[in-house]
């Protein structure tokens, strides 16, 4: 194997395909990552067994191919050499039988290699079932979504988003169950019927890769993966096996009271009251109405003091005696997955859930539990 190539090009491919790269030390092999160089292409591939990725590079100016070869070398290493290197091009060529040379202006590098023989095989298949999405919406979807997710693997299916796609509807939700995120939108053209739950670790790394922009992104479904094809980029990920729980019941569909706020100052309060119970783990505020129609949003901690916060809606359907308690946290990050400078929460009751949703993303819902104090 023998290449020359403009080190921003490889460095750009790089940055991508290494988020894949494994850094278990009792799985060696996905350490590494797998250069396969054609006649006429070069691709890069690494995996994690959670997910692949992997980039194809055609010849150009800018990648001169010399020799063909499969090499697996030390990807965290191959990418600090050429992420450091202060050059114009590489030349990165097989020396003697076991490792690699990688010149760089006045810089020499040898790299050991990996046996390529137990490199795993990863096919990044197409299937006849899958849909299309463009960079903005997808990054919407995971955005909107993901943060909601469980970070305990207790209950596998809850660390995924889940996807539904019937028709040309699609439905991404994600909950912990204490709160629970949902966007939906039409798809026009597609007639799909889908359901997977994708891990939203995963998606947080495909979130880096994918730019907010219309271009085109395929994904294919199989029963235990999902594939998403992306301009160069192939990123695969494994799905999660179960049932994901019927959510539809906890969505509340009558009110005590909806009130609207500007998200940014009702963002500022909050943090501000918090201030006290940050370290905290339950994190718990209080919102209050009283007979003065006033909203309060308030927090106290017996060691360190408290904080009130007087806070003035935009509108309020009905003023009434009422007070609350949630996660300062949970409550912040719904607010902020929304792109609307306005926000209304709906409330059923003092400890029952409550719905956030904005006149702006009117597909977008997020649904959050009180806190009982």
């Amino acid at each position: 194997m023998k290449i020359q190539i403009k080190r921003e090009l490889l460095l750009n491919n790089l940055n991508n395909v290494s988020r894949a790269l494994s850094n278990k030390p009792q799985m060696p092999i996905l350490t590494g990552m797998k250069l396969d160089v054609k006649n006429n292409f070069l691709t890069l591939t690494a995996s994690n067994s959670d997910i692949s990725i992997q980039t194809k590079i055609e010849a150009s100016d800018d990648l001169s191919i010399k020799e063909t070869g499969v090499v697996v070398l030390p990807g965290k290493y191959f990418c600090d050499i050429v992420r450091k290197c202060d050059c114009d091009s590489l030349l990165i060529q097989t020396f003697e039988k076991n490792s690699v040379k990688i010149l760089a202006d006045q810089s020499t590098f040898t790299l050991n290699l990996h046996d390529k023989s137990i490199f795993p095989y990863i096919a990044f298949d197409d299937s006849q079932n899958f849909i299309y999405l463009d960079g903005i919406n997808l990054k919407q979807i995971i955005k909107k979504t993901a943060f909601a997710t469980s970070p305990s693997e207790a209950k596998m299916v809850l660390t995924g988003v889940s996807f539904t796609v019937n028709g040309d509807k699609l439905e991404a939700i994600a909950t912990d169950s204490f709160r629970l995120a949902k966007k939906y939108m039409k798809i026009e053209g597609m007639n799909a019927q889908i359901k997977a739950i994708i891990p939203s670790k995963s998606l947080d790394e495909l979130n880096k890769i994918v730019e907010e922009v219309q271009e085109i992104v395929q994904i294919h479904f199989t029963q235990t993966r999902a594939l998403f094809k992306y301009k160069n980029i192939l990123f695969q990920t494994r799905l999660i096996e179960g049932n994901f729980p019927n959510t539809k019941s906890l969505i509340p569909t009558e009110f005590i009271t909806d009130i609207k706020f500007n998200k940014q100052e009702l963002i500022n309060a909050i943090d501000r009251a918090s201030l006290f119970v940050a370290n905290d783990l339950a994190n718990v505020i209080k919102f209050t109405i009283n007979e003065q129609n006033e909203i309060l949003i308030s927090s106290s901690a017996s060691e360190i003091g408290g904080s009130l916060e007087k806070v003035k809606p935009i509108s309020c359907s009905k003023y009434l005696n009422f007070e609350t308690a949630f996660s300062a946290k949970n409550f912040l990050d719904a607010l902020k997955a929304f792109d609307s400078n306005e926000i209304t929460i709906h409330f059923t009751g003092e400890v029952k859930p409550f719905i956030i949703n904005s006149d702006y993303d009117v597909n977008h819902m997020q649904l959050n539990m009180p806190v009982r104090i």
